[in-house]
């Protein structure tokens, strides 16, 4: 069937009958292309009846925003990307997110959680401001209803014409935690549910009668929701609630939808309930592992900092009774979860409430506890004033333990953690360090306890497995005992660039900078002018590593190469390909190495 969808119009002509059968080939192209490009997987197999639906009901001029837009591949798949697809996340590709610049179909470019409601409500007023006419759709994960944006926004929507669906299969990437969702969940179907299944056997069994009242008794049901229901969570905000209704039953989605279209004029909550994973068992039976796979032959026994992070906190925790971790909606991907099982009382998962998490740790630290926050360098964006205005003026010692630094890869520009040196550079109080092995992360994580003032650890998926020491200095990795060149290295990837583009070369040293915040003083003042420096950092050159050496170093005339990311926003790729784009490679740092020595 999804041979003859070519088109939107293509998916119209079908009759509703015919539905079921094009969601199963969906589902079928999901699950054998994904898990050769990688990428988010069960979020996606679990709304492909909601997105058929969604644009069988609307019209291409009407707008879909995607909350987080981890689940919009099937949305791509519909419009017009779908023979594209299997070049998803690869450079020039299509991208893992809503991407307005590769189709005006994704009608805003989305990354993380809880913007979507915001962004919707944004084009209904620009909508009604210039005159205009068509829908405005918010598909909301329940996981963004731990989110302060989310709720900022529904204080706005009164009045407003547009839909929020909330696809509610209680999980963002971890389990939901929270008030929020233990509300969310006594609006879930529940016994209703299985009784539902159990007297629609039991109906449809009778002969001649039993299938007639059974279409009574849905027809009954449906009228109810579209008029009757209320719901108090919703209706303080003052929208129309329509639920519960099965998410994964395309054809009870084109009834709801298209009645609200039609006859729905105010702003209006369709909730539904959905399988995340669904239609591959290994997704469904653990689609926390499944939510986002790797690309085919990827090393999956490669160690990494998280499992790192995880098993140096326990040992922490079982010394000093003061010391707690937090996380934003991701126990499992910052390794926090070998943490709550053995200390369950001293971790605290927020959900995706980054800005929560950091103020929350300030007044843990405040307490004399000894807060650890675990956070991806992208996700840490949305706490900075916190950061700033309840840790650092304070000068309280939380530990922000920042993964996924640098070049993420295939993710793309939304999650790139191409910028917290920046802005944790200018914070004042805030000691930034870079470890570049396993076992200078772990030392670090136990020297920041020493430290009595915020301290931000930030470090990429994977580092190197050798045993070199963190000692608060930079280390000389490659010496030189007639140097006209150094190279500043931020980072493994970068030192080994650095030692590999320099092999052979006398006269460049590579050192391995761990400290970017303060930065090494006693070694910078031993520059000469006669020798030139060259930066090298994961990060946009503005306000980043270089900046700050240049500065230091200008008045004793050392000449000053800063070499980053340049002031762009960095778009899919392999990180390799990311690393070439930024002339951060190998042959291009041999280039570089040849031109100033």
């Amino acid at each position: 069937m999804l041979e003859k969808v070519k088109t939107i119009q293509d998916l119209k002509n079908l009759t509703v009958r015919e539905l079921p059968e094009l969601c199963s080939d969906i589902r079928q192209k999901l699950i054998s292309e994904v898990l050769v490009s990688g990428g988010h997987l069960a979020s996606n197999l679990g709304v492909v009846e909601l997105t058929v639906a969604l644009h069988y009901v609307f019209d291409e001029c009407d707008k879909i925003v995607w909350d987080v837009g981890h689940q919009s591949y099937v949305h791509k798949i519909l419009t017009s990307r779908g023979e594209n697809f299997s070049s998803l996340r690869s450079k020039d590709g299509v991208s893992g997110f809503p991407d307005c610049e590769e189709d005006e179909r994704d009608c805003f470019n989305t990354g993380h959680a809880g913007t979507a409601i915001s962004a919707a409500l944004g084009l209904a007023k620009a909508r009604d401001t210039l005159g205009q006419h068509f829908n405005v759709v918010a598909v909301v994960g329940d996981g963004s209803m731990t989110c302060g944006l989310t709720y900022e926004a529904l204080n706005n929507v009164k009045d407003t014409n547009m839909l929020i669906v909330l696809n509610d299969n209680n999980m963002s990437i971890s389990d939901n935690v929270g008030s929020a969702t233990l509300n969310m969940s006594k609006l879930r179907v529940g016994k209703y549910d299985r009784n539902k299944e159990r007297l629609k056997r039991f109906l449809l069994r009778i002969p001649l009668v039993g299938k007639p009242s059974y279409k009574f008794l849905r027809w009954c049901k449906r009228r109810a929701k579209l008029g009757y229901v209320r719901n108090s969570y919703f209706d303080n905000f003052d929208l129309k609630y329509i639920g519960i209704i099965d998410g994964n039953e395309i054809k009870d989605l084109v009834y709801y939808l298209t009645k609200i279209k039609k006859n729905v004029k105010k702003p209006t909550v369709l909730q539904i309930v959905t399988k995340k994973g669904k239609g591959y068992e290994p997704a469904e039976k653990d689609p926390e592992g499944y939510h986002s796979v790797n690309k085919y032959g990827t090393d999956t026994t490669l160690l990494e900092s998280s499992v790192v992070v995880g098993d140096t906190l326990c040992k922490l925790a079982s010394e000093h009774s003061e010391v707690v971790a937090i996380t934003a909606a991701m126990a499992k991907a910052t390794g926090l979860s070998v943490f709550n099982e053995k200390y369950p009382d001293r971790f605290y998962d927020v959900g995706i409430a980054e800005e929560h998490a950091v103020t929350f740790a300030a007044g843990l630290a405040k307490g004399g506890a000894r807060p650890f926050v675990a956070i991806y360098s992208s996700f840490l964006q949305r706490g900075y004033d916190q950061i700033l205005h309840d840790v650092a003026i304070q000068n309280l010692p939380v530990t922000f333990l920042i993964d996924r630094a640098g070049f993420v890869g295939e993710d793309g520009q939304t999650h790139q953690g191409l910028f917290d040196l920046s802005y944790l550079l200018q914070i004042p109080n805030m000691k930034v360090w870079t470890p570049s092995t396993y076992s200078q992360l772990s030392q670090m994580i136990v020297a920041s306890m020493q430290e009595n003032c915020p301290v931000a650890i930030r470090y990429p998926r994977y580092l190197s497995s050798d045993n070199r020491d963190f000692t608060g200095c930079w280390n000389v990795v490659k010496a030189s005992n007639h140097c006209k060149l150094r190279i500043l290295a931020v980072g493994i990837r970068l030192v080994d660039c650095a030692l590999n583009a320099s092999s052979g070369l006398d006269e460049v040293e590579v050192v391995n900078v761990t400290t970017v915040k303060p930065l090494d003083y006693n070694f910078l003042d031993s520059i000469t002018k006669d020798e030139t420096i060259l930066t090298l950092e994961e990060n946009v050159v503005q306000g980043g590593f270089g900046q700050s050496v240049s500065s230091y170093l200008s008045a004793k005339g050392v000449s000053v190469k800063i070499i980053g990311v340049n002031d762009c926003f960095v778009k899919h790729a392999t990180v390799d390909q990311q690393f070439e784009q930024a002339s951060l490679d190998c042959e291009s740092l041999k280039h570089m190495i040849l031109s100033l020595t």
